[in-house]
C-alpha cells in the first residue's frame, strides 16, 4: 500500500524532529493584536517631496525609503529603544511595530521618529533690513487670510511675481512654546533672513552664514539662565569662525532657532559667540523629556523627506490576552468535537483520522515556530479553520474506501484503492485553496497576512498528515498488524440516495437569481454604512467607561457632538447583560468631504488617531476609565483605504484567474475552470447580499474590511474545494459510465454527496464555535466567522446546483448541439448520446 515506506517514515521523523527543535529554539511571533502594542504605517509622498525640493527628481525612491527607515531606527536606538521592528513596505510605506507599549510611550516614540530634525539658525527680519519689512508682512497677512488651513512654510513656495516673499526672505511658523512676541503682531509666523541669497553663497562655502544641523559637532543637555532644561550645542571647528563673525554682525538682533520648520525660540544675540551656545525652550522652557527628544533627533540627523502617518492600530495587552484565550478555547472545542465525530462515525478509521489531525496540529504549530510567521487574531481564526478543513481529506479517503468495499473489493484492496483514488482530488482541492492563501499573503498586510500565512501552512500540513502520515499508520493497521479486518463505518441517511440534481437546475437557477438580485439591491442600500475604516478611512476605538452606560446614552452624547459615529455595545468583564456595559466600540468613518480635504493637503499632516481620541475625550470627559480609557484604537487614512480597495479587487481577480489557469492545466479544458468561477461569483454575491441583510437588521456587526476580504478569499477556496471534488468525479466517470452527460453529473454528485455533507457539517461547526466565542467581543472575527458560516452553506449548495449545471451548459455550448437532459431519463427513455471524455 505504501511504496518507499522507509523513505516516508524518515520524512515523518524528520518533520517531527524539526517541529520539536523549532518549538525549543524559537519563540512564536505574536502579532500586535495578540501581544498588545501598536502598528504604525507611514507614507512617503515622493511627488510632494520632489515639489518641495526635499529630494531630486532622479533619486532612487527605494534608497530614500530605506534612508528614512534607517533614521527612524537610529533615533530609537539612541533613545534606548532598540529592537523595535522598522521596515519598508511596498514602494512608499514604512512600518513601525511597537509591541508591549502603553499609549503614552507610543506617542513619545511617534514624536521622536517623525521629527524632521532639520535645524537652522537665522536672523529674524526687522525694519532695519533693506528688504521691505512692512511690505513683506502685508503680503504674508494677505496670503494667510486666503489660506488659513495651510502651513506657514507653504508661503515660501509662492513666486514673488504672484505676491510671494521676495528673494532673501523666508517664513516659518511658531512652535507651541515660542514667545508670541517673536512674531509680528497678529501673525503666526516669523520672517527671517535667507543669508545664502543675500550674500550669494551656498551651504558648501566655508564662510557661509547658513547654519544647519549638519554644522553641529555635538549636542548635550544644558540649562538656561532660569535653570530650566535646555540643549547645548557645539559647532564643528571649520565653522566656528564663520559662526562667531555671524553672531558679531547681528549683535542685539533676535536669532530664530528653527527645528523642523518651526521657530522654537528667538533669543537676542548678546555678543560674539565662539562656536557654541544653548537652545532654549521659549516661553515655558523645555521639559527634560523634550530635551532628550531634541538631542536624539539632532544626533541622528534629519529626514530626507517628511513621512505622513497613514494608519495606526493599538491594542492593550489585556485585550490581546483575551483574544488568545478565546482563540485557544475555540480551537480546543472544535478539535474535541471533530475527534468525537470521527470516532463515532468512522470507528477504527476515525482513530487514524484523529491521530492525523493531532499530527497536523503539531506540524502546523512547529511550522509557525520554524518560519517565524506572525500569529495574529485572524491567524488564530485561520488555525481554527484549518482544523475544520483538515478533516476533509480524511473523509474523502474513507468514503472512497467505503465505495471500493461496496463494489466487492477485498479489505486490503479497498484501502489501497481508496487512498490512490482520493490522492488527485485532495491535491487539486487543496492547491486551489493554497493559491488564494498565497495571493492573500502577497496582497494583504498586518493581521490579514498573518491569517494567510497560517492558512497556507495549515493546508500544506494537512496534505502531509493525510497523504503521508495517516497512510503509513493505516498501512501498519491493515497490512502489517491486521488490526483492521473489515471496512466498518456508520452510514449516513444520504449514502444511497440517487437525486436528479440536474433536473432541478431550473428551479435552482430561479432561486439563485432571486438571491443575487435581492442581495445586490440590499448591498446597494447598505454599502456605504457597511464600509469599515479599511475601505472608507477613519478611526475605530474600544472605549472603557468607569461606570456602565446604556447604548442610547452613549449614542445621544455622540449625536450631540455633531459627528457621525457607529456604536456597538461590548459585553464587559463584569458580565453586564442587556443594553448597558462599560465597553463600547465606536467608529467614525470619514465623509467624502473629509477625504477630499485630506487629498487636497488641507489635513494631510493631521494625526487622525490623536484627533479621534481627543474628540472622544472631549465628548465623554471624566466618564472614561482613567487607567485604561482606550483598550483598542485603529486608524486608516483615506489614501490607504483607497489602496486597500484596489488590493482587495486585485486579490480577487488574481485568485480567479489563477484558478482558471490551474483547472485548465489539470482538467485539460477551460469549461471546468469557467464553471467553477461562475459558482464562485455566485457564492460571493449571495454571501454579500445576506451579510447586507443581517447588517440592515442589526443581527450581526458586519463591516467590509481587510478581514472580510480574507473571509471571501477563504470562501472562494472552500467553494472550489467542494466543486473540484464533484468535477474530479465527473472526469473519472465520463470514460466508464454509460448514459448522458446529465446522468454522469448526477451520478458524480451523488457519489460525492456523503463527503460533501460531512465536510460541510464539520467545517460549519468549527466556524460556528468561532462565531459564538467572538461575537460578545465584537472584534474583527465576528463578521469574518459569520461570513464563513454563510459561505460554507452557499458553497455546498453551489457545487451541486450552480457549478454542475454551468458545466453542463458549457458542454452543450461547446458541442453546439443539444444533449438529452435528466428530464428525458425520468420518462424511461434511454440516453442516445454520451459525452466524450473530458480529458
Amino acid at each position: 500500500m505504501v511504496p518507499n515506506l522507509p523513505r516516508k517514515l524518515f520524512g515523518i521523523m524528520l518533520v517531527s524532529i524539526l517541529a520539536v527543535w523549532s518549538m525549543a529554539a524559537f519563540n512564536i511571533h505574536l502579532g500586535l493584536d495578540l501581544s498588545g502594542g501598536s502598528r504604525i504605517v507611514y507614507k512617503v509622498d515622493f511627488d510632494e517631496a520632489i515639489e518641495k525640493q526635499q529630494i531630486g527628481i532622479n533619486e532612487d525612491r527605494r534608497t530614500v525609503l530605506q534612508q528614512v527607515a534607517s533614521v527612524f531606527q537610529r533615533r530609537l536606538d539612541s533613545a534606548g529603544l532598540a529592537d523595535i521592528p522598522i521596515y519598508p513596505q511596498g514602494e512608499d510605506q514604512i512600518v513601525v511595530e511597537l509591541p508591549d507599549r502603553t499609549k503614552d510611550e507610543i506617542e513619545q516614540i511617534k514624536s521622536i521618529i517623525v521629527n524632521q530634525g532639520s535645524l537652522s539658525f537665522r536672523i529674524s527680519l526687522n525694519a532695519t533690513d533693506d528688504l521691505g519689512y512692512a511690505t513683506e508682512i502685508e503680503k504674508y497677512r494677505t496670503w494667510r487670510t486666503a489660506n488659513p488651513e495651510t502651513n506657514p512654510t507653504d508661503f515660501n513656495r509662492v513666486p514673488e511675481a504672484e505676491n510671494g516673499p521676495r528673494a532673501g526672505v523666508l517664513w516659518y511658523g511658531l512652535s507651541e512654546n515660542a514667545r508670541p512676541t517673536a512674531a509680528p503682531q497678529g501673525l503666526d509666523a516669523v520672517p527671517v533672513r535667507n543669508e545664502g541669497v543675500i550674500r550669494n553663497t551656498t551651504s558648501e562655502d566655508p564662510d557661509s552664514w547658513d547654519f544647519t544641523g549638519a554644522d553641529i559637532e555635538a549636542v548635550f543637555p544644558s540649562q538656561d539662565r532660569a535653570a530650566r532644561p535646555a540643549v547645548g550645542y557645539k559647532l564643528k571647528s571649520a565653522r566656528g569662525t564663520a559662526y562667531a563673525d555671524f553672531t558679531e554682525e547681528f549683535k542685539g538682533r533676535a536669532m530664530a532657532i528653527i527645528l523642523s520648520g518651526e521657530v522654537y525660540s528667538a533669543p537676542e544675540i548678546e555678543g560674539r559667540i565662539p562656536g557654541q551656545g544653548i537652545i532654549t525652550g521659549g516661553l515655558s522652557g523645555f521639559s527634560i523629556e523634550e530635551v532628550t527628544e531634541f538631542i536624539t533627533v539632532l544626533r541622528t540627523g534629519s529626514l530626507p523627506v517628511v513621512p505622513v502617518l497613514d494608519s495606526e492600530s493599538f491594542v492593550g495587552p489585556s485585550l490581546g490576552a483575551d483574544s488568545i484565550s478565546t482563540g485557544v478555547t475555540s480551537a480546543t472545542i472544535g478539535l474535541v468535537a471533530i475527534f468525537v465525530f470521527m470516532l463515532l462515525y468512522y470507528w477504527m478509521n476515525g482513530v487514524v483520522a484523529c491521530m492525523a489531525l493531532a499530527f497536523n496540529a503539531f506540524v502546523l504549530i512547529g511550522a509557525l515556530y520554524f518560519t517565524q510567521a506572525t500569529l495574529t487574531l485572524p491567524g488564530l481564526a485561520g488555525l481554527v479553520l484549518t482544523i475544520g478543513m483538515a478533516v476533509d481529506a480524511n473523509i474523502l479517503i474513507f468514503e472512497r474506501i467505503r465505495e471500493e468495499r461496496t463494489r466487492g473489493r477485498e479489505v486490503m484492496q479497498s484501502y489501497k484503492n481508496g487512498y490512490e483514488n482520493a490522492f488527485s482530488t485532495i491535491i487539486d482541492a487543496n492547491l486551489t485553496t493554497l493559491i488564494t492563501g498565497v495571493i492573500l499573503f502577497r496582497v494583504g498586510t498586518g493581521p490579514v497576512a498573518g491569517f494567510a500565512a497560517t492558512l497556507s501552512l495549515g493546508i500544506v500540513a494537512s496534505m502531509f498528515s493525510a497523504l503521508v502520515f495517516s497512510k503509513v499508520i493505516m498501512h501498519f493497521l491493515v497490512f502489517e498488524k491486521r488490526v483492521i479486518k473489515d471496512v466498518k463505518m456508520a452510514r449516513a441517511l444520504w449514502a444511497d440516495k440517487h437525486i436528479k440534481f440536474t433536473y432541478m437546475r431550473k428551479g435552482a437557477a430561479v432561486l439563485s437569481a432571486a438571491m443575487i438580485l435581492g442581495g445586490i439591491a440590499m448591498l446597494t442600500m447598505q454599502f456605504q454604512s457597511m464600509q469599515g475604516i479599511d475601505f472608507a478611512g477613519g478611526s475605530r476605538g474600544r472605549l472603557h467607561f468607569s461606570e456602565a452606560q446604556s447604548t442610547d446614552q452613549v449614542r445621544e452624547q455622540l449625536t450631540a457632538s455633531g459627528g457621525a459615529y457607529k456604536v456597538v455595545l461590548v459585553k464587559d468583564e463584569d458580565g453586564n447583560a442587556g443594553d448597558s456595559s462599560k465597553q463600547f466600540f465606536i467608529e467614525r468613518t470619514l465623509t467624502p468631504e473629509e477625504s477630499a480635504a485630506y487629498f487636497s493637503g488641507e489635513t494631510g499632516g493631521q494625526d487622525l488617531q490623536s484627533a479621534f481620541q481627543t474628540e472622544l475625550e472631549k465628548i465623554f470627559g471624566g466618564q472614561l476609565d482613567p487607567e485604561d480609557p482606550f483598550p483598542e484604537l485603529s486608524t486608516v487614512s483615506p489614501r490607504v483605504s483607497g489602496e486597500i480597495q484596489q488590493k482587495a479587487s486585485l486579490a480577487m481577480l488574481l485568485s480567479l484567474l489563477s484558478i482558471v489557469i490551474y483547472m485548465n492545466f489539470r482538467f485539460k479544458e477551460y469549461r471546468y475552470g469557467i464553471a467553477a468561477v461562475i459558482a464562485v461569483f455566485h457564492d460571493v454575491l449571495v454571501t454579500l447580499g445576506l451579510l447586507a441583510l443581517v447588517s440592515k437588521l442589526g443581527l450581526v456587526q458586519v463591516e467590509l474590511n481587510l478581514e472580510m476580504v480574507a473571509a471571501f478569499l477563504t470562501i472562494i477556496g472552500y467553494s472550489l474545494n467542494d466543486t473540484i471534488v464533484v468535477f474530479d468525479r465527473v472526469r473519472e466517470n465520463l470514460p466508464r459510465q454509460k448514459g448522458s452527460y446529465p446522468e454522469v453529473i448526477d451520478l458524480s454528485i451523488n457519489q460525492s454527496l456523503s463527503r460533501t455533507i460531512l465536510t460541510s457539517l464539520t467545517t460549519f461547526f468549527v466556524v460556528a464555535v468561532l462565531f459564538v466565542m467572538n461575537r460578545p467581543m465584537h472584534n474583527v472575527l465576528e463578521g469574518f466567522s459569520f461570513a464563513m458560516l454563510i459561505g460554507v452553506v452557499v458553497g455546498t449548495y453551489s457545487s451541486m446546483f450552480v457549478a454542475s449545471p454551468a458545466l453542463l451548459f458549457l458542454d452543450r455550448w461547446a458541442r453546439n448541439k443539444r444533449l438529452p437532459d435528466a428530464g428525458d431519463q425520468e420518462g424511461g427513455t434511454s440516453a442516445s448520446a454520451k459525452a466524450a471524455p473530458a480529458s
